[in-house]
């Protein structure tokens, strides 16, 4: 066979679908992706999965986003504060110290349990996990037919969902 091969991709390369297996690799690809976000972070995670998301790097990133521009739009959705950590987790830390700029909502109570993930970013990265607790996730950064097939998702899950007053008075 004569032609050269096109080396894999790896998460951190911004074009094409692929598809993510296990935690450090979705890691890499959710990281990179935030820290490109010019105004739309919007995170649903029934865990929010510390391996993921309990991050210093991260929380940084998604800080400077919410406070550079009173446009940006961070949002994140969690099942429940149960399915936290229990011990201090910084992406929920940093949400209640700047919850004017960082909107945290739990499912509610009577609404089936959460079984996808996803990360919404801008208008066209995405990444998707149809079983939160599986390691294997479907991520794209340049997609934005599918961030809009995906956002509609998100907002139904957000109208439905409702702010935490348990989770405002936690010290996490």
């Amino acid at each position: 066979m004569t032609g050269t091969q096109e080396p894999p991709r790896t998460p951190t390369e911004p074009s094409g679908l692929m598809r993510l297996e296990g935690l450090e690799t979705i890691r890499e690809f959710v990281h990179a992706r935030v820290a490109d976000a010019r105004r739309r972070v919007w995170i649903l995670s029934p865990d929010l999965s510390p391996v993921i998301y309990d991050d210093a790097d991260l929380v940084d990133a998604i800080s400077g986003l919410a406070r550079r521009s009173r446009h940006a739009d961070v949002r994140i959705l969690i099942q429940d504060r149960r399915s936290l950590p229990a011990e201090k987790h910084r992406l929920v830390d940093l949400a209640l110290r700047i919850s004017s700029r960082i909107h945290l909502r739990r499912q509610a109570p009577d609404e089936p349990a959460l079984e996808e993930s996803m990360l919404l970013v801008d208008a066209g990265a995405y990444l998707h996990q149809p079983r939160a607790g599986d390691p294997v996730a479907l991520a794209d950064a340049n997609a934005p037919p599918r961030v809009q097939t995906l956002e509609g998702r998100f907002r139904t899950y957000w109208n439905h969902a409702i702010p935490d007053p348990e989770l405002r008075r936690l010290k996490i």
